[in-house]
C-alpha cells in the first residue's frame, strides 16, 4: 500500500505494462491494481475485458475474484455485454435483489453482493468490479471507479497497440514460413515431374482443395516425405 501512495494509478499501470507486455498478463495486472485501489478483497475483485477486431474477446480477473461471474460479464444482455457494445456504465447495488440483469443470482450465491461495470473509453473494453458488501458503489465509490477506468483506458490503448503489432508480426512470420514451405514443395514437384513452378503450385492447390487441407500442410507433407527419404538414405 505504501508503494501505491508513492505512485499514481497511471504510473502503476505503466509499470504493469512493462512487466507484463503480453495483453492477457497486463489485463490481469490492471484488474489487480483496480481491486487494490478500491479495497476489494476476496471473494470480490475486478476484471477487465476487451474486444479486438476479428479476434476472440479477452478478459482477465484480479487474484481475489471468485464466483460464477462469466454470465454477468459476458452473457447476452449482461452488464458487461451491454458496456462492451457501447452502452453506459452499470451499477448494481444489490446482486441478491436484482432482477434486471442475467447472472446476478449466481454471483450473489457465490458471495458477491454489489457490482459496477464501466466502459474503458477509447477502447472496446470494460472494467467490472465486485464487492461482498451490498450498496458499496455509492456516489463516492462510483466516482473512484470511474477515475480508475479513465486511467486504465489510457494505458490500455498502448497495450492494445502493442498487442496488435505483435499479432501482425506473428501473422507475417507465419505467412513467410508458409510461403517458404510451399516454395520448397513446389521445387520438389518441379524436380520430380519436370514441370514449371506454376504447374507445381497448381498441383499443390488441387490436392489442397480435394482433401480440404490447407496448402501449407500439403506442402509440408511433400517436404517431410522427401526429407524422410533422404534421412533414411544417409542412415543406411
Amino acid at each position: 500500500m505504501a508503494e501505491h501512495a508513492r505512485q499514481t494509478v497511471y504510473e502503476e499501470l505503466l509499470d504493469a505494462l512493462l512487466l507484463e507486455p503480453e495483453l492477457e498478463g497486463f489485463l490481469a495486472a490492471a484488474a489487480e491494481i483496480s481491486a487494490q485501489r478500491l479495497g476489494l478483497a476476496a471473494p470480490g475483485g475486478c476484471s477487465i475485458a476487451v474486444e479486438r477486431i476479428r479476434r476472440p474477446r479477452l478478459s482477465a480477473p484480479s487474484l481475489g475474484l471468485s464466483g460464477p461471474v462469466p454470465d454477468l460479464e459476458y452473457g447476452t444482455g449482461s452488464p458487461g455485454d451491454t458496456v462492451l457494445g457501447g452502452g453506459p456504465g452499470v451499477v448494481i447495488r444489490d446482486l441478491a435483489a436484482d432482477q434486471q440483469w442475467p447472472g446476478t443470482g449466481a454471483a450473489a450465491a457465490a458471495g458477491l453482493r454489489s457490482a459496477i461495470v464501466l466502459p474503458l473509453h477509447g477502447n472496446r473494453g470494460a472494467l467490472s468490479c465486485y464487492s461482498d458488501r451490498p450498496g458499496l458503489f455509492d456516489e463516492r465509490e462510483t466516482q473512484r471507479a470511474k477515475e480508475l477506468a479513465a486511467e486504465t483506458a489510457k494505458v490500455l490503448r498502448l497495450a492494445l497497440l502493442l498487442d496488435a503489432r505483435a499479432h501482425r508480426a506473428a501473422n507475417l512470420q507465419a505467412a513467410l514460413e508458409s510461403r517458404t514451405v510451399v516454395d520448397l514443395a513446389a521445387g520438389i514437384i518441379m524436380g520430380q515431374n519436370g514441370c514449371s513452378q506454376q504447374a507445381a503450385i497448381d498441383i499443390l492447390r488441387s490436392v489442397s482443395n480435394t482433401r480440404n487441407i490447407k496448402i501449407r500442410n500439403v506442402a509440408a507433407g511433400v517436404v517431410s516425405a522427401v526429407s524422410d527419404r533422404v534421412n533414411t538414405h544417409f542412415d543406411e
